[in-house]
């Protein structure tokens, strides 16, 4: 299982506009299992930024402090796309992201472009497990910056730029990871707004239920499996 860590810049506005706020830059890091086991986090990284359909906006220019001509050199968000799917690889993959917004992006900007969105599906939510489990959060909705502040951690880079609020929030996901003895993605599922994973009503456990039938079931693939021997039995 590898772990990518994820953040997106979006092509923002505060004005109303019937033109969606694209994204504009992705970044990740990549963590392995073993990277958990032994804390050695090399961490591979990916960092592109995309041309948005539609006009870069001085506010996001400002906020991002991306300049226009790196903007209008990029590559679209397929060719981004296709690029980001290969360096996460064959390996089975679960996101992590500072809150759902990011997910949400993806999936919104891949339907514009017609481009499938099932595999951004596994995706963890940083962001709300903390609030709700991690007692140094006051049961508060921190923002990324706060939360590194409240962990004793140090800041990496900019604020706002994608691969460095990734970096950050890897900083914290594999500091909270420390003291996790069991399955990480059932343990950070429980804090998740993310309704791809599913509890199994039979044994408890988080899965992911690709097909319909385990969809119908609500049930996890082993639970079914065995379920179905002893109906034939």
């Amino acid at each position: 299982m590898n772990y990518i860590v994820m953040d997106t810049e979006i092509n923002g506005r505060v004005w109303k506009s019937p033109n969606p706020m694209e994204i504009i830059s992705i970044g990740a890091v990549k963590i392995t299992e073993e990277d958990i086991k032994n804390k050695t986090y090399t961490c591979e990284r990916f960092y592109e930024y995309i041309k948005p359909v539609y006009t870069y906006t001085d506010y996001a220019r400002k906020f991002t402090k991306i300049p226009r001509q790196t903007i209008a050199k990029a590559e679209s968000l397929v060719r981004v796309v296709e690029k980001f799917k290969r360096w996460i690889g064959e390996e089975e993959y679960v996101f992590i992201g500072w809150s759902d917004s990011d997910k949400l992006a993806l999936l919104r900007d891949c339907k514009m472009h017609k481009m499938d969105g099932e595999w951004i599906d596994p995706y963890i939510d940083l962001q709300a497990y903390i609030k709700r489990y991690v007692p140094e959060s006051n049961q508060q909705q921190l923002s990324l910056k706060n939360a590194v502040e409240v962990f004793g951690l140090h800041w990496i880079g900019e604020e706002h730029d994608a691969l460095d609020d990734a970096m950050n929030t890897a900083k914290i996901f594999t500091l909270l990871c420390e003291d996790k003895t069991g399955n990480i993605i059932q343990e950070f599922m429980r804090g998740s707004s993310c309704k791809v994973y599913r509890k199994c009503k039979r044994c408890g456990t988080f899965y992911y239920p690709k097909s319909n039938r385990l969809k119908r079931a609500k049930v996890c693939k082993q639970c079914f499996t065995e379920a179905q021997r002893v109906r034939i039995e």
